[in-house]
């Protein structure tokens, strides 16, 4: 017999598995509508022009082949760019524009825990407003999204790269090296401090020079003293505005009522896509160590690489499979096995008739009701209703439906009660 298997970094799920899936989909889409954004759905395939040079060293995870037709055409990286596609494409539409997308996308990359190449992103991004208020808006989902799944230990980390541009400026890095420094600091989290020295060393940084980064990058904590800190390093250089609307951000997140505990201005966090201009936000957790679980932020100059506008774009992802990892390794799900309130059993091969009816009528009534179709004696449909996990079987019998009855039984008590046929609508309804 043939062996079977799927490509590395891809996943089969099963009905368990996609139940809890769904709920975290659910809350998450909940969040998104509650905040007033609408969806937005774009190909999983887009041209290969479309998504080159905009995700920096990044680009070599992006999956790039030929359509029958001899096209480049590329697996969709991330759902960001085909939105800034989307724009460009469509410039009347009304500003702020609140869109949030749900979908797969693909990366070539080293899959590992909470890293696949295949998985869900959960977008949501404003395009219109300057103001730092709408940078707020995404942090204050991110945090309502978290709490309403049920996480309580999580920090967002926040920075701002138009900042960090006026401090690494002010202790001496040439412009030309900001890029670099950015990629840099972005692995921190994955090659840890001498991991990174070694980094800038190869991208010709001077040894006095990282040291200088590396030391800036301890900075995080509280808005205001981090903001101390960062204009203190920024002496020299004209950063009012970068430290302005940052000072300005953190006091919208305030009034929205998010905890100042669930913040940290942090200063390595750098993200390292090309596309960021200004505010980045990632999101962490306490334990388990899973990696960030929601990354993204300001974008103002991506949909002008398509249409010669800029337009002032900022959002996060998500990330629905690191999610849904975490709260599988902190058993946060709660979820019933099944959707289903009962099973409908014949106790003779003469009442399957009778049961098609019944579930029928069951289900024009709102229950998830299901039924026998493998024709197995009683015993055997119980055992699957058990399995299954319904809380109630109907089991109808040739005595009882001559006065219009069936009997429904507790799956979890064994107890039975003889209820009219009539009645089963309204007693389900009223049945725990």
């Amino acid at each position: 017999m043939a062996e079977f298997s799927i490509p590395k970094g891809m996943r089969d799920f099963s009905p368990e598995e996609m139940a809890k899936r769904e709920y975290v989909l659910g809350v998450i889409t909940g969040v998104y509508k509650k905040y007033g954004f609408r969806p937005l759905e774009t190909p999983a395939i887009e041209f290969q022009e479309t998504l080159s040079n905009k995700y920096g060293e990044e680009e070599k995870l992006v999956w790039q082949f030929k359509d029958l037709g001899g096209r480049d055409v590329a697996l969709r990286y991330d759902l960001t760019v085909p939105l800034s596609r989307y724009v460009a494409m469509n410039r009347n539409i009304a500003k702020p524009f609140k869109r949030y997308q749900i979908g797969r996308v693909w990366r070539y990359d080293q899959p590992q825990k909470g890293r696949y190449r295949e998985f869900w992103q959960c977008d949501i991004d404003i395009l219109g407003p300057k103001s730092p208020m709408a940078d707020a808006e995404i942090i204050a989902i991110i945090y309502e999204t978290l709490m309403a799944l049920g996480f309580e230990k999580f920090t967002v980390r926040v920075n701002n790269r138009k900042l960090m541009d006026c401090v690494y400026q002010a202790i001496g890095v040439p412009e030309e090296s900001l890029k670099d420094i950015y990629v840099c600091v972005d692995k921190l989290g994955k090659q840890g401090i001498n991991g990174v020295r070694k980094e800038m060393s190869g991208r010709g940084i001077s040894t006095s020079l990282a040291e200088k980064v590396l030391e800036i990058t301890g900075i995080a904590g509280k808005p205001e003293y981090v903001l101390g800190r960062a204009a203190e390093y920024a002496k020299g250089i004209d950063a009012q505005v970068a430290l302005s609307e940052t000072r300005e951000l953190f006091e919208y997140v305030a009034a929205l009522g998010i905890p100042e505990d669930y913040i940290s201005f942090d200063l390595s966090l750098a993200r390292g896509l090309d596309y960021y201009t200004s505010f980045v936000f990632e999101t962490v957790v306490t334990e388990p160590d899973i990696g960030s679980l929601t990354g993204g932020g300001r974008y103002d100059g991506l949909i002008g690489r398509f249409s010669g506008e800029d337009v002032p774009a900022t959002g996060t992802s998500i990330g629905f499979e690191r999610i849904v990892d975490a709260m599988n390794e902190l058993k946060m799900f709660s979820i019933p096995k099944t959707s289903l309130k009962a099973f409908v059993a014949s106790a003779k091969d003469e009442t399957r008739p009778n049961v098609l009816e019944i579930a029928g009528m069951l289900r024009k009534n709102g229950f998830g009701v299901d039924y026998d179709i493998m024709q197995r004696n009683l015993r055997k449909q119980l055992e699957y209703a058990a399995n299954l996990g319904v809380p109630f079987a109907i089991i109808v019998g040739p005595n009882e439906l001559k006065e219009d009855r069936v009997t429904l039984r507790n799956m979890d008590s064994g107890k039975e009660t003889q209820v009219e046929i009539k009645n089963l609508a309204d007693v389900l309804k009223v049945s725990q």
